[in-house]
């Protein structure tokens, strides 16, 4: 299992790689070159399976697709651009071609992008674990409940100096 743990601020902090049967107590991050402890009280199913965050030990998780971000936003960017070219220099169907082209690509990244799983507190994520059906996508209502100390104490003190934003 492969983790890159956050703290509960969810700032990065370090990827860790751990063997999940034999359970460390703790584990040696990189590129920090320091250590985390991980609890695995109830962390790990029967089967295998992680059914709570073993850096903060929050029992919610969700999975979600591990898809490249950076490539993503390059590629709609590429897209884009070339696009407007070819339509400024008339080439209509050219330019629908490129936008067609870059979905494509888009899908098919998606559809071979792996899963990994990651906790609603504290974002750790969770590569190379065994996923399952239990393991349910992204919930609002969930992550409503876990959004980040500092940011809840931000907006809390914002609504005190603007009672009238408030509705």
């Amino acid at each position: 299992m492969r983790i890159s743990v956050n703290n509960l601020d969810r700032e990065p902090q370090g990827v860790a790689v751990v063997d999940e049967t034999s359970q460390p107590p703790r584990a040696r991050l990189r590129p920090a070159d320091r250590e985390v402890d991980l609890n695995w009280a109830n962390a790990v199913d029967e089967q295998g399976r992680l059914r709570r965050c073993v850096v903060c030990g929050c029992r919610e998780i969700f999975r979600r697709r591990d898809f490249p971000q950076r490539f993503g936003l390059m590629l709609v960017i590429a897209a884009a651009i070339t696009s407007v070219i070819l339509l400024a220099r008339g080439q209509a169907l050219w330019s629908m071609c490129v936008l067609l082209a870059a979905v494509v690509i888009d899908r098919i990244v998606y559809v071979f992008t792996k899963e990994c799983l990651v906790c609603y507190r504290c974002r750790s994520e969770f590569r190379d674990v065994a996923i399952d059906a239990s393991h349910e996508q992204w919930d609002l209502a969930i992550g409503e409940k876990y959004r980040p100390v500092r940011q809840r104490a931000v907006e809390d003190a914002n609504q005190t100096h603007h009672p009238e934003a408030m509705p």
